[in-house]
């Protein structure tokens, strides 16, 4: 493509991960043009894993697992751009700041993940590469045969210990206060001999000089030194909070969103573990990816107006009242300013009542057939006298556009 071409997209993802490229994959699949942007390759953590575990359906490695994703995001029309994206200006048009130059973008979707872990110990930076690392599937090759300890207390904490353990001659898990890890997860942390888990236990102190020889743990008990020639930190990771002024962010950096990952700022999503709250398993991530592409795709077909198979007049939804004496035909008809149905995009609810059912039944099949609508949503209440589910709403309103609902008594 064209630099002219490759300056502005419909939707820019940022980070090439799970939940970015799920992102981007939905929104292509909705006709969008779109580029997802990472400093060296697609993938993120995933392509460090040896295994994956947590995935129905797949057996395989971090490589085999992103080779699939990358491929059916390039099936969609996802264009795959290498380069480190250092900051996105969300006043005005949405804007990013590159190494390759300014992109700008209609929607944005932000899906670094999180950051490196962080002891914040003295010594840390000096020691980075010489026993200090943040990658078992990159340096776990290096101890091997050695005794190594794991910092943290998330999935990925465990995710990284198990990975070790093929390598290393022991692996203590260090967790500062109480695993957060699944219950999956633990059951195979202990059915490992080589794998022992300290919770309560906090690193205070690194020792060695130009090589990491140990490390001081703290507990209730007190401190003591262990020895061990790694030490994997996964505690101190920060979410993408410098890459977007302004966003809210969590005590870890995390971007705060509201459902389908929306944010403060207008056509800005974010989803994965950038997100506030989110959770870290492969499977949430690609979920929360695809909840966000296609909040992108609702927010842009929502400003880009109604489309040309709905025909209304520029400028908003004719509203059309004829008990009021409005007949379709009169130009005087009210007009809503800014209105965003898409015809192509209704829904139908109704609260179980026979009648009510009905009456949207036949409704809904009026309208698709004068509309040519390839698809017709529909939902209803379980019953009657209880309030909606829920996910029901939520669905309804992250996948249409216009519902329409009948109550009967």
């Amino acid at each position: 493509m064209s630099a002219g071409r490759d300056a502005h997209w419909d939707v820019a993802v940022v980070g090439a991960g799970t939940a970015g490229l799920a992102a981007a994959t939905e929104a292509a699949g909705a006709g969008l043009d779109v580029a997802v942007f990472d400093q060296l390759a697609p993938g993120g953590q995933l392509v460090n894993l040896t295994a994956v575990h947590g995935v129905p359906g797949f057996t395989g490695s971090g490589p085999d697992l992103m080779a699939r994703l990358v491929e059916r995001a390039e099936a969609a029309g996802v264009a795959v751009r290498y380069a480190q994206v250092t900051r996105v200006h969300g006043e005005g048009p949405l804007r990013l700041d590159t190494a390759d130059g300014e992109i700008t973008a209609d929607a944005v979707v932000v899906a670094t993940g999180l950051g490196p872990g962080r002891l914040g110990l003295p010594g840390e930076a000096e020691l980075a590469g010489r026993g200090v690392s943040t990658c078992a599937g990159c340096d776990g090759p290096l101890f091997r045969g050695a005794p190594v300890a794991v910092v943290g207390d998330d999935e990925w904490t465990a995710e990284e210990a198990l990975e070790l353990a093929g390598l290393a001659s022991a692996v203590t898990v260090l967790v500062p206060g109480e695993p957060r890890w699944s219950a999956s997860r633990a059951a195979r942390l202990a059915a490992v001999e080589n794998v022992e888990v300290l919770a309560g236990a906090s690193v205070v102190g690194l020792r060695g000089e130009g090589v990491l020889s140990g490390v001081v743990v703290r507990t209730v008990d007190g401190e003591r030194e262990l020895t061990v020639r790694g030490v994997f930190p996964y505690v101190g990771r920060r979410g993408p909070e410098a890459l977007v002024e302004g966003l809210p962010v969590d005590g870890a950096g995390r971007l705060v969103a509201e459902q389908g990952g929306r944010t403060a700022v207008r056509n800005l999503f974010v989803a994965g573990d950038a997100r506030a709250g989110a959770v870290e398993e492969l499977p949430a991530a690609e979920a929360d990816g695809a909840a966000a592409g296609r909040a992108a795709v609702a927010a842009l077909r929502s400003g880009a107006g109604p489309t040309p198979a709905a025909a209304p007049p520029a400028g908003g939804l004719r509203v059309v009242d004829p008990t009021h004496g409005v007949p379709p035909a009169d130009e005087a008809a009210a007009m809503a300013s800014g209105g965003t149905a898409d015809w192509s995009q209704v829904a139908l609810f109704s609260n179980s009542k026979p009648n009510a059912t009905e009456l949207l039944q036949g409704l809904g099949a009026r309208l698709q057939e004068h509309w040519a609508l390839p698809e017709l949503g529909f939902a209803s209440k379980p019953n009657a006298s209880v309030a909606a589910d829920k996910d029901t709403i939520d669905w309804l309103s992250e996948r249409f556009k216009m519902v329409l609902v009948a109550v009967g008594d």
